[in-house]
């Protein structure tokens, strides 16, 4: 009876510890992977932000030097001195139209001394800015002071939101007017949620008044992260700043949790609206440039699941190693892998122009400044092709890494299974391991040294090129491209080798921008072929690009080869294909486009060809 009682007593304190046991593994468990798992989000989000930051201050530095260029306009001058010639201003209407879509800026204007527009890109528009007066608004204030300014707001006339520029015209030293324009945030909102921003991430924006004012999510934008001052507030009013909106706060708190690591510049916010709530891991950073704090917040739905995973988890193995104690009285081990975090890399490429103007002066003048001005165009040059060259592989550079990211992912499970199998003396294993990791070593190096050789700038040196080893680098630089976007590329190479005399890397940069154009129309096409192939006459070599996609419009295509003229739904200013025209003309050449009777364009490179013994 004694004995039962002590054994008894022994099974309750077993259970016990058992039960104690089990609490601690599930929480310790909980403990290091919910931290760990903290850490990872932490670094993707630190990445994305980055990538947010980067892509805001390059958009918005893209536009700097648009309004201090049309100010050195002579009919901005005119306009201003004589504002009610109607043909004038009817000239001047239209060149900020046509600027306005070159530049696929929102709205610019022109501002007199006293605050009214008297010309705009939107002249024809039932909202157009002309007739209103902008005095009140801090840039407008800001240039009629003599500088460059910058402002975000809300229209008055339309209602959407904006960054604004804004440069002083100037005659005879005295400001004169203002040369306005406007970017549409919520273009830029837009084009990064679908080009950038990964889908489990939401951005937003809060400017030195404390109202969010560019967001990825329509509920969040023009709300506050917390309540107004009263300063703040009457600063609001008295710009017109947000028009007549209603500016509300948005219903957010602090959360608190031992998991997330202390170390990491970061906290969890639970945000209550009407339909639901919702927690997130918010990180931000601060804008220098424009004093804007840059929100990243993230959902913790997959860091909720993943720590019921973790209960489940702990709890079957902690049982596991218990039925091993008492039945073979083993040790247990339990291994956890970290997930290896994407990095994701964009790179932007900033490209600035600016107008040269000659006056007259005498004749030696005359001459050193034209020497002048075409040193500065030649220089202008190669840096736009050099630029062109690095933006298409920006444009390139989710394929890039999609193909890096393979090869990476597998040498890291290589190189794990290669630990485990020298703890375990597999030297057969282990060797073959390593002899698959060098092979994936090899495959990245030849992808980087690819871009690495197409990234050079030009030495300008003009030497033999063989076409169709130029054809070929080519095709190997897209190829990456190509397959993410499952384009078929066929190359039908002449039966005898042709050579040209240019420049080597200018040549292929050429046929890399026909490439990726083809490769762009073809984003709506279900079946993408694009065929390359090259012939000879007697004295030129003929290169034709050909793909299957819908063509060029007819009224476009005597354009396609004009400096920012381009049909791309993005920022970018159209400077490849006028590239592309200018290269071909340096190696005496001709660059035709033409529309094939079944579908698609032709483009139709023609060179003179070298003979080579």
């Amino acid at each position: 009876m004694i004995y039962q009682g002590k054994l008894k007593r022994k099974n309750y304190i077993t259970s016990f510890l058992v039960v104690v046991g089990l609490l601690s593994v599930i929480e310790i468990t909980q403990l290091i992977g919910m931290r760990n798992a903290y850490q990872q989000i932490h670094q993707e989000s630190s990445q994305q932000l980055d990538n947010l930051v980067s892509y805001i201050e390059n958009i918005l530095s893209r536009f700097d030097t648009v309004p201090e260029v049309l100010s050195k306009q002579a009919l901005i001058t005119e306009v201003l001195l004589s504002p009610s010639d109607p043909s004038k201003v009817k000239r001047l209407n239209k060149l900020l139209e046509d600027v306005r879509h070159m530049t696929q800026a929102s709205d610019i204007y022109l501002i007199d001394k006293s605050g009214i527009t008297i010309a705009a890109s939107n002249w024809l528009s039932p909202t157009t800015f002309i007739g209103m007066n902008f005095k009140f608004r801090p840039y407008v204030k800001d240039a009629l002071k003599g500088k460059l300014s910058h402002y975000y707001a809300v229209g008055l006339s339309g209602g959407k939101r904006g960054f604004y520029y804004a440069y002083p015209v100037i005659d005879n030293n005295s400001v004169i007017g203002v040369v306005a324009l406007k970017v549409s945030i919520a273009d830029i909102e837009d084009h990064y949620k679908k080009t950038v921003l990964h889908d489990s991430f939401n951005f937003l924006i809060v400017a030195p008044d404390d109202v969010i004012f560019i967001s990825d999510r329509p509920e969040w934008r023009l709300k506050t992260i917390g309540d107004l001052s009263q300063s703040k507030q009457r600063n609001i009013i008295t710009d017109k700043r947000y028009a007549d909106k209603e500016i509300k706060p948005l219903n957010v708190s602090n959360v608190s949790s031992h998991y997330l690591p202390m170390k990491v510049n970061s906290k969890l916010l639970a945000i209550k609206t009407n339909e639901h709530n919702e927690q997130v891991y918010a990180l931000q950073k601060l804008m220098k440039n424009v004093n804007w704090q840059v929100h990243l917040w993230r959902s913790t739905k997959p860091i909720n699941k993943q720590r019921e995973l973790l209960i489940i988890q702990s709890t079957s193995a902690y049982l596991l190693l218990i039925l091993l104690i008492l039945f073979a009285n083993e040790r247990y081990k339990n291994a956890r892998r970290l997930k290896e975090s994407q990095q994701l890399l964009e790179k932007k490429v900033e490209v600035r122009t600016a107008d040269l103007s000659a006056s007259n002066v005498k004749l030696h003048e005359e001459i050193a400044q034209r020497q002048q001005v075409q040193i500065q165009m030649n220089k202008m040059q190669e840096e736009l092709i050099q630029s062109e060259k690095l933006a298409v592989i920006g444009s390139m550079s989710a394929s890039i890494n999609h193909e890096i990211n393979q090869p990476l992912t597998a040498l890291r499970s290589y190189s794990e299974n290669a630990l485990a199998y020298q703890e375990r003396e597999m030297t057969d294993k282990v060797k073959n391991n390593l002899t698959l990791i060098i092979g994936l070593v090899d495959r990245l190096s030849d992808i980087v040294s690819q871009f690495n050789s197409f990234s050079k700038k030009s030495t300008g040196v003009a030497t033999t090129v063989n076409v169709h080893t130029s054809i070929m680098a080519a095709m190997s630089i897209v190829k990456h491209q190509a397959k993410v976007a499952k384009v078929e590329l066929t190359c039908i190479p002449n039966l005898k080798p042709s050579f040209v005399f240019g420049d080597t890397i200018r040549f292929e940069q050429v046929l890399v921008n026909l490439l990726s154009n083809a490769m762009q129309a073809l984003s709506e096409q279900e079946d993408k072929r694009i065929r390359i192939s090259v012939s000879n006459t007697e004295t030129r070599v003929i290169i034709e690009i050909q793909d299957n996609g819908p063509g060029i419009l007819v009224d476009n295509i005597n354009r396609v080869f004009e400096a920012f003229f381009t049909t791309k739904d993005n920022f970018g200013l159209g400077l490849g294909l006028s590239i592309s025209h200018r290269i071909i003309e340096s190696m005496q050449g001709q660059i035709n486009v033409s529309n094939h009777p079944d579908g698609g364009a032709i483009f139709t490179i023609s060179l003179p060809q070298k003979q080579v013994d």
